[in-house]
């Protein structure tokens, strides 16, 4: 009876090579009104740290040295701040294929979630009420396992974000 077991049993090698590589994928860019929105909240924390920056001035008047300081970091901030949401607007994409969905972001550090379909929960789309402002919204992937979703697709016309939903609602139930 062993021997009918093993004549069955296969575990046949795959050539790495051959596999189709996610990086080929043609990214789709977010909506331009993204790098508003992300400058707008960069903005708004630029405008707590110059109070918090107000608050040591006036406190430490008398120490201009640390107020100098401060200000240099403050404008340092600044600047990386907008730079990095420029780049992030550069390298951030998403693609979806026949049998997954890819989101790739980042700057320095760059990391790309590839979720296939089999593996998908359910899908959500969400606005805040500055996306609502901005004509944006949010694609929430949900895989099993998982407390929270596993990607967020930010900076989606409204309307691309419900397409994409009802197509990945519909693979997956195809997969079911």
């Amino acid at each position: 009876m062993d021997s009918i077991a093993e004549d069955k049993f296969s575990n046949l090698s795959i050539e790495v090579a051959s596999l189709p590589r996610y990086e080929e994928a043609g990214l789709t860019s977010l909506a331009p009104n993204y790098l508003l929105k992300r400058n707008i909240n960069t903005l708004i924390s630029l405008l707590v740290f110059s109070a918090i920056l107000a608050v040591v001035y006036f406190f430490l008047s008398d120490f201009p040295f640390y107020v100098f300081l401060g200000g240099g970091v403050f404008l340092v901030i600044i600047g990386w701040s907008f730079f990095t949401n420029f780049q992030l607007m550069k390298r951030n994409g998403y693609s979806l294929r026949e049998l997954d969905i890819i989101y790739k972001r980042g700057f320095l550090f760059e990391k790309t979630t590839v979720v296939p379909f089999d593996r998908v929960q359910h899908v959500s789309v969400e606005r805040s009420l500055l996306d609502k402002f901005l004509n944006l919204s949010t694609l929430k992937v949900f895989t099993a396992g998982g407390s929270g979703s596993d990607v967020n697709i930010p900076g989606l016309k409204p309307g691309i974000a419900t397409s994409l939903k009802e197509e990945i609602s519909e693979r997956i139930a195809r997969h079911a």
